[in-house]
C-alpha cells in the first residue's frame, strides 16, 4: 500500500489555510497513519507556526517543504498566494525527511546533514528523493552534486529551488523540515524500499540559430563561447537580455549527452563579455539560443506528463503525483499558466492525487548525464507507486 493525501487552502491567515490543508489529508487518508510529508507555501501564506501546527497534527510524521512561487494540487488546482499539502502512508516504502542549514557556507556538509537524517530512519533501499534547496547562496548544480554525493548510487533526485516573495527579492526564502526553519538550507523527502517511479523532464523550447561550445565559464556566469567573449554570441540574436530574453534559455547540451537542458539568461556585463545564466553551464557543453510561443510551452508540459506515464513500469498504476514547473514558464504563460495543471489532470486521470510548486529552478534526471541537473523553465513530472 502507498498513499498521498492531499489538501490545499489560499485562506489569507496561515492559521487557517494549514488547519485547512491539514483537515483535507487526514480526511484522505482515513485510518491511516502518515509517515512524512511535504508542504509548498507561497512565501506570503507561510509563517514558522505553520511548521509548528504541521508536528502537532501529524504525530508520527515530519513534514518537509519550502516557500514556492505559485501550487499545484488535485484538489484545488493551480493557485497563487496558497499552501498544498502532501501527506505519505506505506506499509511497503518509507517516507523520511532531513534537513541541512548553513548552505552558503558548506554545501557538502548541508548536504550530507540532510541526507544522513533521512538515511538514519529507514534500513530499506533508498529509491528517491524530493529535494527542495535555496539556490542563491550556493551554486545550485553544486548543490545538487553534493546531494548525489551524500546519497547512495542510483537514488534519482528530482526537486526544485525554493522562492522568494517575488521575482524581484529572490531571498529570503525557506525551507524547513519539522519545526525547524531555515532560509539558507536544502530539504529532502526520501523514499525507500520497493517503489515503482517514472520521470520526464519537458520544455516546449525549440532551437533556434547556430550552436557554439562553451570555453570559459563559473558560477552563473558563461564567460566565452568559441573562445570569443559569450556576449558577440548572444548579439547574433538578442538586442537586449534580463526579463526581455527570458524567452530565449540557453540550450545546454553536456558532453556524453543528447538531450538538453536549459539555463535562463537574466543580463549581461558588456565591459567582460560574460553572460549572466542562473547556474553553472560546464566548459565543453554545446549552447545555442531557442525560442517558443505559449502553445509550444504548453506543448512541453503534455509531453512531459504523456512520457511520465508512458515510462511508468508495465504492470503497476501510478499512485500519486509530484509537478515542479518554472516560475518563469508562470511568468511567460501568464493567464495561461493554470492550463498546466489542467492537462495533468486531464492526462493522469481524476483518481492520481497530485501536489506541486513552481519554482525557482527545477531538478531532474538528464539522458546520458550521471547525476540529476539543475533546470530553468522546465516542466518535471514524477509519477510513484507500488
Amino acid at each position: 500500500m502507498f498513499k498521498m493525501a492531499v489538501g490545499q487552502s489560499d485562506e489569507v491567515d496561515p492559521a487557517d489555510a494549514i488547519a485547512a490543508a491539514i483537515d483535507a489529508c487526514r480526511a484522505g487518508l482515513g485510518d491511516l497513519e502518515p509517515q512524512a510529508g511535504i508542504l509548498f507555501s507561497s512565501f506570503d501564506s507561510f509563517d514558522p507556526s505553520v511548521a509548528t501546527a504541521l508536528r502537532d497534527a501529524f504525530a508520527t510524521a515530519t513534514v518537509m517543504g519550502s516557500t514556492s512561487a505559485a501550487e499545484i494540487s488535485s484538489v484545488g488546482g493551480y493557485q497563487e498566494d496558497s499552501l498544498t499539502l502532501a501527506m505519505f502512508a506505506s506499509d511497503t516504502v518509507d517516507v523520511t525527511t532531513g534537513l541541512g542549514t548553513g548552505l552558503s557556507r558548506d554545501s557538502d556538509a548541508a548536504c550530507r546533514q540532510a541526507a544522513a537524517q533521512a538515511l538514519a530512519a529507514t534500513d530499506r533501499e533508498p529509491a528517491v528523493c524530493v529535494m527542495l534547496a535555496e539556490a542563491y547562496g550556493a551554486d545550485p548544480q553544486a548543490t545538487l552534486d553534493a546531494m548525489a554525493r551524500a546519497l547512495p548510487d542510483g537514488v534519482v533526485i528530482v526537486g526544485g529551488a525554493s522562492a522568494g516573495r517575488d521575482a524581484s527579492a529572490l531571498r529570503p526564502s525557506y525551507q524547513f523540515a519539522g519545526d525547524v526553519v531555515t532560509d539558507d538550507g536544502v530539504a529532502v523527502l526520501l523514499l525507500s524500499g520497493a517503489l515503482s517511479v517514472s520521470t520526464a523532464v519537458g520544455t516546449g523550447w525549440r532551437m533556434l540559430g547556430a550552436t557554439g561550445t562553451v570555453t570559459r565559464s563559473t558560477s552563473g556566469a558563461v564567460l566565452e563561447i568559441d573562445g570569443r567573449p559569450a556576449t558577440e554570441f548572444l548579439a547574433r540574436y538578442l538586442d537586449v537580455t534580463g526579463p526581455a530574453s527570458y524567452g530565449n534559455p540557453l540550450s545546454v547540451v553536456e558532453a556524453g549527452s543528447d538531450e538538453p537542458y536549459y539555463r535562463a539568461i537574466s543580463g549581461t556585463d558588456p565591459m567582460v563579455g560574460s553572460v549572466f545564466v542562473a547556474g553553472e553551464v560546464p566548459v565543453g557543453a554545446v549552447v545555442q539560443l531557442t525560442t517558443a510561443d505559449t502553445d509550444e510551452i504548453l506543448g512541453g508540459t503534455r509531453a512531459a506528463l504523456t512520457r511520465a506515464v508512458e515510462g511508468f513500469p508495465a504492470g503497476v498504476e501510478p499512485e500519486a503525483a509530484l509537478l515542479f514547473s518554472c516560475a518563469v514558464r508562470r511568468f511567460l504563460l501568464g493567464s495561461r499558466t493554470r492550463v498546466e495543471t489542467e492537462l495533468a489532470r486531464s492526462i493522469l486521470g481524476t483518481t492520481i492525487p497530485m501536489a506541486g510548486i513552481y519554482c525557482y529552478g527545477e531538478i531532474g534526471p538528464v539522458r546520458g548525464v550521471d547525476t540529476s541537473r539543475y533546470f530553468n523553465e522546465t516542466f518535471v513530472t514524477v509519477l510513484l507507486g507500488t
